[in-house]
C-alpha cells in the first residue's frame, strides 16, 4: 500500500479496505524552453568525478533562433552531466585551475533558411556535437542531429547519454521519465515529466481518482489504478497513442501494480477473497497465481530485478513490515524490524538494496538498506517533513520520492551516493506515487 498525504486520500493498511469500498501521447519529444528551477543541497564530502569542458556551440547560420537553440542545447547538456553525479563541468577554459579537464564537448548549429524563419515554417535545425579528449582534441565520437524545435531537449539528452555511457558503466538516465499523480480529494490525474523536471505532460482527465502509475519495462504502457468506470480497477495507458484499456476490475481492491522485468506479467494486490493478497496477473488481466494466503493484509509488491523474487508489505505480526518471497509464494523472509509502519518498498536495479518509507511517530521518512535487512540508513531527516513512495532510477544511484517539506507534497530526486537532492515538481497541488521509467 502506498502512503498518501493529508488532503489527498489517506490509505493505510488498516484503512485500505474501507477506501476500496468507496465507490496525448507520452513517448514524444517535448519542448520546455523556460528555465528549470532547481534546488540542490551540496554536502562537504568530496567524490572523484570526471571533468569536462562544455564549449559554446558555434552558430553557423540561422540568426537569433539558432543562437537560442545553441544556448538551450548547451544548458541541457551541462545540467545532464552535472545531474549524473559523475561529472564536473565548466563552460570556460578559465576554470582549468580548479578543474582537471579530461574531455571537451564542442559543436555547431546551422539554422533554417532565413525565408523559412520569416514564414514561421516548422523546419529542422542541423546540430553537430563532438566529444573529444582534452587538450589534444582527439575525436572520440561525433553525432549529427536534425531536430525540429520541439525536439531540442531530447537531442541534448540523447547526446548527454552517449557521453555518460562512454565514461561510466552506470546506465544514463537522461532519456528517462517519471510518472506520478497530481490532485487531491476525489480527483487525481496521471502526469509524466522528464527526469530533469522539464516536459511536464498531463495524461488523464477523467474527473476521478487515478493512482499508482507503473511503467512497463519498454515504456510502451503505464499501468494504474482508477475509478474511471465507477469502481476501482487496474488500467493501462498506451504511451504512444494515449488510449486506455482495462486490465482487471474485480470486486474490492485492484491496487499497486508492478511490472515484471520481462514485461509479460504484473504483481497486484487484490481483495477478491477478503483481505488484500498478492497476485501475479497477465497484462490482459488473467490471474496467473496467488502468492500469499493469510488473514493479514498483504500489499505493495515490488519485483526483484531477477524476476524470481518480490518484496511486499504485510501486517501479519501486528504492524506493517517488509517481507521477501519467491515468485511461487514460498520462502518468506522478514526484512524489517524497526519502524511501526514500513511500506512502499522498491528494489534497486542491481538487486542489492531496497528503498522504502517508514513511519515513526507522526512523520514518514525514506530508508535505504540491503536486501538482507542490514546497513539500514535513513536518507531523510526531520527537516524533510513527511517523505513517501520512493522509486529507483535505472542508474541505481538516484531515487525519486514525495515530500511535503515545502508545505505540499512535491517530487524530489535524491542522490544516495552524495546525499544531494533537487526538487523536481512545483506548484500548489499535491504530487504523489512517482514511478521512474527505464
Amino acid at each position: 500500500m502506498r502512503f498518501f498525504p493529508t488532503g489527498l486520500v489517506k490509505i493505510g493498511l488498516a484503512l485500505c479496505l474501507t477506501f476500496c469500498m468507496m465507490v496525448p501521447m507520452v513517448d514524444q519529444a517535448l519542448a520546455a524552453n523556460g528555465q528549470i528551477e532547481v534546488g540542490v543541497d551540496i554536502t562537504k564530502t568530496a567524490y572523484e568525478k570526471t571533468d569536462i569542458l562544455v564549449n559554446m556551440l558555434n552558430v553557423l547560420s540561422g540568426g537569433t533562433a539558432s543562437v537560442k537553440t545553441a544556448e538551450l542545447v548547451e544548458s541541457v547538456i551541462n545540467n545532464d552531466l552535472i545531474f549524473s553525479g559523475l561529472i564536473r563541468t565548466a563552460l570556460s577554459e578559465d576554470q582549468s585551475d580548479s578543474l582537471d579537464f579530461q574531455f571537451t564537448i564542442e559543436g555547431t548549429v546551422e539554422g533554417p533558411l532565413r525565408d523559412a524563419e520569416l514564414t514561421g515554417e516548422d523546419v529542422p535545425t542541423t546540430i553537430n556535437l563532438n566529444f573529444m579528449l582534452y587538450p589534444s582534441r582527439q575525436l572520440l565520437f561525433s553525432k549529427r542531429y536534425r531536430p525540429l524545435p520541439t525536439q531540442l531537449r531530447t537531442t541534448a539528452h540523447h547526446f548527454s547519454a552517449q557521453v555518460i555511457g562512454y565514461i561510466s558503466m552506470s546506465p544514463p538516465i537522461t532519456m528517462t521519465r517519471i510518472a506520478f499523480c497530481r490532485g487531491s480529494n476525489a480527483r487525481t490525474d496521471l502526469y509524466a515529466v522528464d527526469y530533469d523536471g522539464a516536459g511536464e505532460l498531463k495524461l488523464t482527465a477523467n474527473r476521478t481518482l487515478n493512482l499508482c502509475p507503473s511503467w512497463s519495462p519498454d515504456r510502451s504502457e503505464i499501468a494504474f489504478t482508477s475509478y474511471r468506470e465507477g469502481t476501482q480497477g487496474l488500467f493501462s495507458l498506451n504511451t504512444h497513442t494515449g488510449s486506455v484499456r482495462p486490465i482487471i476490475e474485480l470486486d474490492g481492491l485492484n491496487y499497486g501494480a508492478d511490472w515484471h522485468p520481462d514485461g509479460h506479467e504484473l504483481l497486484l494486490a487484490l481483495s477478491r477473497g477478503g483481505n488484500p493478497e498478492i497476485y501475479r496477473i497477465s497484462p490482459e488481466g488473467r490471474i496467473i497465481k496467488r502468492l500469499t494466503v493469510a488473514k493479514s493484509i498483504e500489499i505493495s509488491p515490488s519485483w526483484a530485478p531477477n524476476g524470481r523474487e518480490l518484496i511486499f508489505t504485510s501486517d501479519r505480526t501486528g504492524t506493517p513490515q517488509l517481507y521477501i518471497i519467491d515468485d511461487e509464494g514460498t520462502g518468506r523472509r522478514r526484512r524489517t524490524y524497526e519502524g511501526r509502519y514500513n511500506d512502499s518498498a522498491d528494489w534497486s536495479p542491481d538487486g542489492q538494496n531496497i528503498v522504502y518509507a517508514t513511519r515513526e511517530g507522526n512523520t514518514t521518512q525514506i530508508v535505504l538498506m540491503s536486501i538482507t535487512g542490514e546497513n539500514r540508513r535513513v536518507l531523510t531527516g526531520a527537516g524533510w517533513g513527511n517523505c513517501e513512495d520512493p522509486s529507483w532510477a535505472p542508474d541505481g544511484r538516484h531515487i525519486v520520492f514525495t515530500s511535503d517539506r515545502s508545505g505540499v507534497f512535491k517530487l524530489f530526486v535524491f542522490d544516495v551516493v552524495e546525499n544531494t537532492f533537487r526538487q523536481l515538481t512545483f506548484g500548489p497541488d499535491p504530487d504523489t506515487t512517482p514511478d521512474w521509467s527505464n
